[in-house]
């Protein structure tokens, strides 16, 4: 009876743990994708033929080997401490489904 009590606590604990958990999570993605949004703190111009896309050195790390590799280098920032780069081979439309 005493083990059937204690598994009873320890599913209620477990079951709080995880909603918990999942509400943090889901609060942390909104943040990170109200960034999207959010030109402030913004730290890299990315051109694209005729446009400017602005981003977070953070965020592209994270998703992408590409900018994970190229921001891993010393790259030339301007005055602002912003990191310039400019991409080829892709047009703005698409870049700009990938970005979001």
């Amino acid at each position: 009876m005493v083990f059937v009590l204690y598994m009873k606590s320890l599913r209620k604990k477990l079951y709080q743990l995880i909603k918990m958990t999942l509400k943090f999570h889901s609060s942390l993605l909104k943040d990170i994708a109200s960034m999207l949004n959010n030109n402030n703190n913004c730290n890299v111009i990315i051109q694209v033929e005729h446009q400017e896309f602005l981003a977070h050195s953070n965020i592209l790390r994270a998703r992408s080997p590409y900018f994970k590799n190229e921001l891993s280098t010393d790259k030339v920032k301007n005055g602002n401490n912003l990191i310039k780069f400019r991409l080829r081979n892709i047009t703005s439309t698409v870049f700009n489904m990938i970005l979001k």
